[in-house]
């Protein structure tokens, strides 16, 4: 019986210590929650994602940042807007429908924070921890990665451009 209780007092704790994070993470996260299409495993990794997908999406809103989408082209030529169009969305709204999941640490290799397996993917793995720390060191270098990877689902190959060049003109037209 002792034996039982002891089990049972541990997972009451256990639950108040869970409740208490999440609690702690919502007021860290401010007003807005954190949008359900980060879907990392780790809380933190989660959270750090969560807020460069919310600070992407208020750039986004900027007309020189929605640039991006007449400056870039898919593998056809046509302006990334054009893919938007098609399926009658805005850029924040497309944004909310990319899917961000866990890339398994092996895979991490590199500097690559982020990436789509294939263009035209709307799913997006993430390096969690590599994340966390970039998005602590710059938000704005995170919400770029972000955009970046977003215009890859949206039909953007790679080389051409560099994916330096691509993050490079994310950061000078997305500044707000």
């Amino acid at each position: 019986m002792r034996r039982r209780d002891e089990g049972k007092r541990a997972r009451v704790c256990r639950a108040a210590i869970v409740l208490s994070v999440l609690a702690g993470q919502a007021r860290f996260a401010g007003a807005e929650a954190l949008p359900a299409n980060a879907r990392l495993l780790h809380p933190a990794e989660r959270m750090a994602v969560g807020r460069a997908i919310l600070g992407a999406s208020h750039k986004l809103a900027g007309a020189e940042c929605q640039g991006l989408l007449d400056e870039f082209a898919d593998a056809e030529g046509r302006p990334l807007r054009a893919a938007l169009e098609g399926q009658n969305l805005d850029a924040e709204a497309y944004l909310g429908r990319v899917l961000f999941y866990d890339t398994p640490p092996e895979a991490c290799g590199g500097l690559a924070l982020a990436g789509t397996h294939l263009v035209g993917s709307r799913v997006i793995r993430v390096c969690g921890r590599r994340f966390v720390r970039a998005s602590t060191e710059s938000s704005s270098h995170a919400e770029a990665v972000i955009i970046h990877e977003m215009l890859h689902a949206l039909g953007l190959g790679e080389n051409p451009p560099t994916s330096a060049h691509i993050t490079s003109r994310v950061m000078d037209r997305c500044r707000r």
